[in-house]
């Protein structure tokens, strides 16, 4: 069952600017903990005394609304695919240790029962989608998207988000693809299933919580949000395309870790989950825990502000293709 609220049917309906926002990040991408002493000092856009996925959502919702449109979370509660969140259901779901997460291959699953759990961005733009087929929603603030693995060539490891991507009309605001990725190949795999890839005030692609470099993956620059959406609608309207537009975003520069820094971390998480035998599902939050421990919290906190970040530079997107 796909339930939309009240506000976000309004929304559409007089094409008022809204943001929709995943909560995978919520369920099995943060901690379900308050701020500890090992991250290092708590950012000013959480409420330490929250748990930090919780302080997230809460942050993420207010900067949207003081930005001047519409957050709709979007995640499967209780069995049902909810686009519009409320708060209460949000606090729910961040405190509920059973949601996991689901992608386009076991959201139909996860319907036919009454757990809850977080949509990654590929389930979230099929809501985009359901939302309203002839109005679907325009925006959607993520960290960064899936992509393709390192190891690709050997085990064939690609995000179900470049199906979504290719597929569904929406902007999708990303501080590009993450670091523990084969960025090249992700943006290579971009541009052949036809999903225009900008960067805001950068012509390399973000490598999420890392400082983009020369070598990094060229992209097309942009010097603002409305640009952007000036450009969404000569994509989707004047050309009548049907897929995204990825507006990539470089991680604040302040929190920004150094590129190349979490290699040698990463090549250690990759062979502890490996020996693990865990399931794909796995691999990416069991990595950015892995991170999040070696950083001593500086993962973390990057994580954190570029989520919020983007979610401002998505409502501003939202409001100029609203006009």
């Amino acid at each position: 069952m796909v339930t939309v609220c009240n506000n976000v049917a309004h929304a559409i309906k007089n094409k008022q600017p809204i943001v929709a926002l995943e909560t995978a990040v919520l369920t099995s991408g943060l901690p379900r903990t308050p701020w500890q002493d090992s991250f290092g000092k708590c950012p000013n856009s959480i409420d330490a005394s929250l748990p930090i996925n919780q302080a997230l959502a809460n942050s993420v919702t207010s900067k949207i609304i003081d930005s001047g449109a519409l957050p709709a979370w979007i995640g499967v509660f209780e069995g049902k695919l909810t686009i519009g969140m409320s708060q209460e259901e949000l606090k729910t779901i961040c405190e509920d240790e059973l949601a996991t997460k689901v992608s386009l291959a076991t959201i139909a699953g996860a319907l036919q029962g009454t757990l809850s759990a977080g949509t990654t961005v590929a389930t979230t733009l099929l809501a985009c989608k359901l939302a309203s087929p002839e109005h679907p929603i325009r925006v959607f603030a993520t960290g960064g998207i899936g992509g393709i693995h390192h190891d690709w060539v050997t085990r064939l490891d690609v995000s179900a988000d470049l199906t979504a991507l290719a597929t569904t009309p929406t902007c999708v605001v990303a501080s590009g693809a993450k670091s523990i990725l084969d960025l090249h190949a992700t943006v290579e795999a971009l541009e052949t299933i036809g999903v225009p890839t900008l960067g805001l005030h950068s012509d390399s692609f973000p490598p999420f919580i890392e400082r983009p470099t020369e070598d990094g993956p060229y992209v097309h620059c942009v010097d603002s949000p409305k640009n952007i959406a000036s450009l969404c609608k000569k994509h989707w309207n004047t050309l009548g395309m049907q897929s995204a537009v990825l507006a990539a975003v470089p991680v604040p520069n302040d929190v920004a870790l150094e590129r190349g820094s979490l290699s040698e971390a990463l090549q250690v998480a990759e062979s502890k989950w490996a020996e693990s035998e865990r399931p794909s599902s796995t691999r990416t939050p069991f990595l950015l825990a892995e991170l999040a421990r070696v950083t001593h919290g500086k993962s973390l906190v990057a994580n954190l502000e570029l989520l919020c970040n983007n979610s401002v530079v998505a409502s501003e997107i939202a409001v100029a293709l609203a006009v």
